[in-house]
């Protein structure tokens, strides 16, 4: 089930099936997600819990092995509509007999979306109803059209952040030969991915998250990048199935919740 919010300054539309954000068209009618094209990447915006990366074999917590699939099973979950206004939508998800399998802990999850003027704020709510803490890593997965304008390139855009030791990232597609680039430790939590000469584009903040990776598929050239805010594992822990030990781990206390927060806007 697809879902509308907006105002006057944005139209954003999200799906039940994993709380997937599938639009963000401002109100000239601009569309700024990336539309799932399978010639190269058939998702939008993945919601990446309780697992980020891929899964070898199986991954193991506490010494037992479990099947938690690539980037978690939030992403194919169906989510029910707990609230929603005209500018907000509110969708929760929770333990089944499937993520027990998987997943030996009692959650909740929910995903807000919610329209600030021009701003798209996403909030991921993590609640652990279990009696011992739960381990977990989280993170988001947005795609935006990159050239954003008919007639520009993808090398032509960059990646431009606030911490001033951080030099203008130049996209260029072999940069991404090997997977995600992965920035950690970051004063300030924005990025903006501009053109170099128009410095038109969005601007990303990710207050909440401890990284921020990027990516676009290997060798497709294809014309988006991913901008995805993490808390969970480096690129040289992929080979590291062992939850507890991947960096940037969460871990929750029973009987408590928590908020993470990423937004973006048009610049």
């Amino acid at each position: 089930m697809n879902i509308t919010i907006k105002n006057e300054h944005a139209t954003v539309t999200c799906q039940t099936l994993g709380a997937e954000l599938l639009s963000y068209k401002s109100s000239s009618g601009k569309e700024y997600m990336w539309q799932k094209d399978p010639a190269y990447w058939a998702k939008t915006s993945p919601v990446l819990f309780p697992y980020i990366g891929a899964v070898p074999q199986t991954v193991a917590i506490h010494g037992k092995s479990y099947d938690i699939p690539r980037h978690g099973f939030v992403k194919d979950a169906d989510f029910d509509i707990e609230d929603r206004g005209d500018d907000y939508v509110v969708l929760r998800t929770g333990t089944t007999e499937f993520t027990s399998s998987v997943f030996p802990y009692d959650f909740s999850f929910s995903v807000t979306f919610r329209l600030l003027g021009a701003e798209l704020c996403v909030t991921y709510s993590v609640t652990n109803k279990g009696s011992e803490e739960m381990p977990y890593l989280i993170g988001g997965h947005p795609a935006f059209f990159c050239p954003m304008e008919e007639g520009e390139h993808f090398t032509e855009y960059l990646l431009r952040f606030e911490d001033e030791d951080i030099e203008d990232l130049h996209l260029q597609y072999p940069m991404f030969d090997h997977d995600a680039i992965l920035y950690e430790n970051l004063t300030h939590r924005t990025v903006k991915l501009i053109h170099q000469c128009t410095e038109k584009g969005i601007r990303f903040d990710f207050p909440d998250y401890l990284s921020v990776a990027f990516w676009t598929p290997i060798k497709k050239d294809a014309p988006f990048l991913c901008i995805e805010p993490w808390c969970g594992g480096t690129m040289d822990q992929v080979p590291n199935t062992n939850l507890l030990e991947k960096k940037y781990v969460q871990c929750l206390p029973a009987g408590t919740s928590k908020d993470y927060l990423f937004s973006f806007q048009p610049c």
